[in-house]
């Protein structure tokens, strides 16, 4: 028996009877359907990043999980499914991460009454994820290459100072030196 153009509805029991030997066979079809999956970044903070996953044209109803860089559960929010006019399903979830050693993030969709899996991985680059001690070692190291930069500044403009202050001593302690008598001009 062949079935063309198989059809959600022609899942059930067939009968085939041989009238010829006057058996007959039966035979469960089970009719699924598979997709493929995508994954969009939604919100990048400084501290997390959200994802979200969605597959479209899944029978029966599949189930959605996502797993880290180690193949472990994470968390996510709740998925959603919605079921259309062409009794499809199209499974959607979120889930918000931290930065991680990996940052590699895996959604998967699977059915196991047809037993089908389908999964895929996103690699978010190291600097995609900022890491909040980065910006503080930052500030840190911008720190400790500006304060002696300000610090050698400092001394430069009061040695200036001082310099300057000390030409002036010197300039006005010779005009005093002319302006006062010697013992030449007393006598005279």
């Amino acid at each position: 028996m062949k079935i063309f153009s198989v059809k959600l509805s022609d899942e059930g029991k067939y009968r085939c009877y041989i009238h010829s030997v006057q058996e007959e066979a039966f035979i469960h079809l089970s009719v699924g359907s598979v997709s493929s999956l995508v994954i969009k970044v939604t919100a990048n903070t400084s501290r997390t990043l959200v994802l979200q996953c969605e597959s479209k044209g899944w029978y029966p109803e599949p189930e959605l999980l996502w797993l880290d860089g180690e193949g472990k559960l994470l968390s996510a929010g709740p998925t959603e499914t919605v079921r259309g006019p062409d009794d499809l399903y199209t499974v959607s979830s979120g889930v918000t991460v931290e930065k991680r050693h990996s940052n590699s993030f895996t959604c998967r969709v699977q059915q196991k009454i047809i037993n089908q899996t389908r999964e895929t991985q996103i690699h978010v680059p190291g600097g995609f994820i900022k890491d909040p001690s980065e910006d503080y070692l930052v500030i840190i190291g911008i720190l400790m290459l500006g304060i002696p930069f300000i610090l050698l500044l400092v001394v430069f403009l009061l040695c200036r100072q001082c310099s300057s202050k000390i030409s002036t001593s010197d300039e006005e302690g010779q005009s005093t030196q002319l302006s006062e008598p010697t013992t030449e001009d007393l006598t005279r």
